[in-house]
């Protein structure tokens, strides 16, 4: 799909920003903070469900590390991220953090139990 563009200002014509741009830019930006309010919504609601899987890893004597889980996490993740033009490596370094954490919190709900 061929962009067009506004021949002044070599940007592509996305929006109707009838010229002003300081509009256009402040309501992407509270886009932009809409959808980070939703990601961290999202991840508190990611580590509520950890704390869970943390209580029954308690319960039943299983490590906190399971290889084979993040793999699997991992890979549905990078799945799903190609399938909406996403970079993996982007994908990989959150999947990573968020995994990183999610061990961490599991790790500290067992020894508080």
């Amino acid at each position: 799909m061929a962009l067009s563009y506004e021949s002044d200002t070599k940007l592509p014509i996305k929006h109707s920003y009838d010229g002003d741009y300081s509009n256009a830019l402040a309501e992407l930006r509270s886009g932009i903070n809409q959808i980070d309010e939703q990601l961290i919504n999202l991840i508190a609601d990611r580590f509520i469900k950890i704390s869970e899987v943390g209580d029954l890893k308690a319960i039943f004597h299983l490590p906190v590390e399971d290889l084979q889980r993040e793999h699997l996490v991992l890979e549905r993740a990078l799945t799903h991220a190609k399938k909406n033009g996403l970079s993996e490596f982007l994908t990989r370094d959150l999947m990573n953090v968020l995994m990183k954490h999610s061990k961490a919190a599991q790790a500290k709900r067992i020894k508080g139990l």
